[in-house]
């Protein structure tokens, strides 16, 4: 697989909000701009996920993973849910997330291993056009 990159471009040290923008191209021409410029630019690598709705997974995505609860070692469903709103991040040596908010599991939570939130996720946006959906977590 080939890796696809996208960046956040910020000209004017991301002063003048609408020159921000996100770019996608070539790992090649990304990178040689980022480093050319690397106050500009914030490089993301897709993780090689889809959402469930066939949207790519990049790193710094925010996520909308939503997840039955089961008892007796994962063998009844007990008809609740657990709705969680992760960003992606590379943690130790593998794809990751970390919880923004949760009705169950510890705000700030980090966890290696993304396929399978991946599988039940809806991409909501990123932390550089949304950072609105980070708020929950401060």
């Amino acid at each position: 697989m080939i890796p696809k990159f996208r960046a956040w471009y910020t000209p004017f040290g991301g002063s003048v909000k609408q020159f921000n923008k996100m770019k996608h191209g070539s790992a090649g021409s990304l990178l040689t701009h980022a480093e050319m410029s690397p106050d500009d630019y914030k490089i993301m690598q897709s993780t090689g996920l889809k959402d469930k709705n066939v949207v790519e997974i990049f790193e710094g995505d925010i996520l909308k993973c939503t997840s039955g609860i089961y008892t007796n070692l994962g063998a009844t469903g007990t008809g609740e849910y657990e709705e969680t709103i992760k960003q992606v991040i590379w943690k130790d040596d593998s794809w990751g997330t970390r919880v923004i908010s949760s009705n169950l599991t510890s705000k700030g939570a980090e966890k290696s291993g993304l396929v399978i939130s991946a599988k039940y996720a809806e991409v909501l946006g990123n932390i550089y056009e949304n950072p609105e959906l980070l708020e929950e977590i401060k």
